[in-house]
C-alpha cells in the first residue's frame, strides 16, 4: 500500500470515529519517561509563587509535580481520541472518543488503564486556557449575624480581609458574575485572577443555567457597604466550574484538573461547595464504606493538593435527616480537609447539615458555621438568604482567610488544626458538630503560642500601604546573612529587586517597591538558609 493510500485509510478511520458517538473517558499512563522537565527547575511548569508555597512550608516537589509526557497525549490523538485536561498528579489526561477506540488506546505499551467517566462529548474543540484574567467598625447590613458567630467583625476591625491571598471557589456556574455591584472591587483592583469552565473548555463561568457559585463567591469576597460584606473582600480570587450537567464521576476528575490548575498559580486556599457518594450511572456510585478518606478520586484528589501546601474546605453536605445517607459526601471524608457543617439561628445544628463519623471512625464534619438563613447575593443583585452546608463552608474559608494574612508563616496543616483548635467544642468533639464554632479571637491567640522557626521572625510594615515604601524589621537569625528580597505582583509578575545586610545597629530597613499601582504584591525574602514571603497590599 503506497504512503498515500495508507494516510487515506488513517484519515477515512478518524473520521468515521469523529462521526460515531463520542463519551468522556480518562486514559492513564504507566509513567512519565522522557519527560523533558525536571524537579531540578520547578520553574519550568510551576509558578514562582507555587514554588514559594512549597518552600516556606518545607514542601518538596517530585515526580506527580511533572507535567504529563507531552507525545503521549500526541499518539492518543493520532488513534482519533481527542485529549483535554490533562492531570499531572494522576499522570492521565481526559479524552473524548467513541467507544470502539476503548481496546486500540489500552493496547499503546505506556497506558495503563482507561477509565468510562461521563456519556457524551460536551467539550468544545477550542484549546483549554482562555484567561478570564481580568482598626475601626464596618457597617455590613445583612451579613451582621453570620460574620460575628465566627468573631469575622472583630478580624475585619484588626485589618485583615484576606489581602495579599489567593482563594480558589469550584461550583457549578457564576451568572451574572461581571453585573454584580457587590463584586465591583474584584475587577476594578485586578483581583479576580482566572476563571475557567471545566464543563465546556472556556474562559467564561458566566453561564446562564447556573448561579449557586455566584452565591457562594458572595458570600467571601462580595463588598457592598451598608448592605453586605463577605468574609474576605480583599483577597483574590480564582474561579472554576467543576459541576457538569448529570451526575457523571467526571465531576471528581474537573475538581481534579482545576486543583492543579489552582496549585501551579500559586493558590492557598480552596472551597468546594459541592460533596459526592451517588451519580446518575448507577455503576459509578460510592458506598458509605468508601467514606474512609482515601478512596475516592476527589478525595485524592484533595490529598494530594493538601500535601502541596493548600488549605481545603469544604461544604459537610445536606443528608443529615436522610435515611439513606446521612454522612458527610466526598471530600469531606478526606482527614485533610475542613468539612464544615451547618448551624441554625440560635447555634444548633441544623437537621440537614451531614453528620460523621467517617468509614475508619474519625470525628466529621470539622466546624460550623451558619448554614439556615446564610445571606448571600443573587443573580439579580440583591441580597437573600439560602440553606445548606454550601455557605456554611465559605464563612470558614473567610475566616481562614483572614487568621493566615496575620500568621502568614503558618503552614496549611497547622491553620487547619488552628481552625479545630479556636472552635467550642475542641475539646469534647462529636459527630454532630465536629469541633464546633471557631474564632477568630481564639485562633489569634492559640497562634500567638505556636513556636514559629526564627526564619519566621520578620515584619513587614506598614501593611497596607499608601505610598511605595515598606519597611522591613529583622530579628536576629538574619543579623549578618545577605537578604535577597524580590518583588512579585499579583499576577506572578516581577516588580522589583534589592540585597540588603541587616546589621544589629541596623536592623530595620525600607525598601521603595515603585512606582506600583494598587494591588497586592508578594515579597519573596531569600537567605542562603532559608526563603519566606509576606504579602503587601498597595491601596
Amino acid at each position: 500500500m503506497t504512503r498515500r493510500a495508507i494516510l487515506l485509510s488513517i484519515s477515512l478511520t478518524w473520521l468515521c470515529a469523529l462521526m460515531q458517538a463520542q463519551d468522556r473517558y480518562m486514559v492513564f499512563f504507566a509513567d512519565k519517561s522522557g519527560s523533558p522537565f525536571s524537579i531540578d527547575n520547578p520553574s519550568a511548569f510551576l509558578s514562582q509563587r507555587a514554588i514559594d508555597r512549597r518552600t516556606r512550608q518545607g514542601l518538596t516537589i517530585n515526580s506527580e509535580d511533572l507535567p504529563v509526557v507531552a507525545a503521549y497525549v500526541d499518539a492518543l490523538a493520532i488513534l482519533g481520541a481527542e485529549p483535554f485536561y490533562r492531570t499531572k498528579w494522576f499522570n492521565a489526561v481526559l479524552v473524548q472518543m467513541d467507544n470502539g477506540l476503548v481496546a486500540d488506546v489500552l493496547a499503546l505499551d505506556f497506558v495503563d488503564r482507561v477509565e468510562y467517566v461521563a456519556p457524551g462529548a460536551t467539550l468544545s474543540d477550542g484549546l483549554p486556557g482562555g484567561d478570564g484574567m481580568a482598626g475601626m467598625s464596618e457597617d455590613v447590613g445583612e451579613t451582621d449575624f453570620q460574620n460575628q458567630m465566627l468573631g469575622i467583625d472583630r478580624m475585619h476591625a484588626d485589618g485583615y480581609r484576606g489581602e495579599g491571598l489567593l482563594i480558589g471557589v469550584f461550583d457549578e456556574g457564576f451568572n451574572n458574575l461581571t453585573s454584580i455591584s457587590a463584586f465591583d472591587h474584584l475587577h476594578s483592583d485586578n483581583r479576580l485572577l482566572y476563571t475557567f469552565d471545566f464543563t465546556h473548555n472556556e474562559a467564561n463561568v458566566e453561564n446562564t443555567e447556573f448561579n449557586h457559585g455566584t452565591r457562594v463567591l458572595s458570600v467571601l469576597a462580595a463588598d457592598a457597604p451598608g448592605e453586605y460584606t463577605g468574609t474576605a473582600p480583599g483577597a483574590s480570587y480564582i474561579l472554576a466550574i467543576t459541576e457538569d450537567q448529570g451526575e457523571y464521576r467526571i465531576e471528581e476528575y474537573n475538581w481534579l484538573f482545576a486543583a492543579e490548575m489552582a496549585d501551579s498559580a500559586g493558590v492557598d486556599i480552596i472551597n468546594t461547595s459541592l460533596g459526592y457518594n451517588v451519580f446518575t450511572d448507577p455503576s459509578m456510585d460510592y458506598t458509605q464504606a468508601q467514606m474512609d478518606g482515601q478512596t475516592t478520586v476527589i478525595t485524592k484528589a484533595a490529598n494530594l493538593a493538601a500535601a502541596r501546601g493548600i488549605l481545603l474546605l469544604t461544604s459537610a453536605g445536606n443528608t443529615g435527616n436522610s435515611l439513606d445517607w446521612s454522612i458527610i459526601r466526598a471530600p469531606a471524608d478526606s482527614p485533610n480537609i475542613l468539612a464544615v457543617g451547618g448551624l441554625n439561628s440560635i447555634g444548633d445544628r441544623a437537621r440537614i447539615s451531614s453528620t460523621g463519623p467517617t468509614a475508619d471512625g474519625r470525628i466529621k464534619p470539622d466546624v460550623m458555621a451558619l448554614g439556615i438563613a446564610t445571606a448571600v447575593i443573587t443573580t439579580d443583585n440583591a441580597v437573600t438568604f439560602s440553606d445548606g452546608t454550601s455557605f456554611a463552608s465559605p464563612l470558614v474559608a473567610g475566616l481562614a482567610a483572614g487568621v493566615w494574612q496575620a500568621n502568614p508563616e503558618l503552614t496549611a496543616a497547622q491553620m487547619l488544626n488552628l481552625i479545630r483548635q479556636s472552635a467550642d467544642n475542641f475539646n469534647s468533639p462529636d459527630n454532630e458538630i465536629g469541633y464546633g464554632t471557631p474564632s477568630y479571637v481564639t485562633a489569634i491567640r492559640i497562634a500567638d503560642e505556636i513556636d514559629l522557626p526564627k526564619a519566621a521572625q520578620l515584619t513587614a510594615y506598614p501593611n497596607p500601604i499608601q505610598d511605595d515604601i515598606v519597611t522591613l524589621a529583622f530579628d536576629d537569625a538574619f543579623i549578618g546573612q545577605t537578604v535577597q528580597i524580590e518583588a512579585y505582583n499579583a499576577n506572578g509578575v516581577f516588580v522589583n529587586s534589592f540585597e540588603l545586610n541587616p546589621s544589629e545597629r541596623d536592623n530595620r530597613i525600607s525598601i521603595n517597591l515603585g512606582p506600583i499601582p494598587a494591588g497586592v504584591y508578594l515579597l519573596r525574602i531569600a537567605t542562603p538558609g532559608s526563603i519566606t514571603t509576606r504579602r503587601i497590599l498597595k491601596y
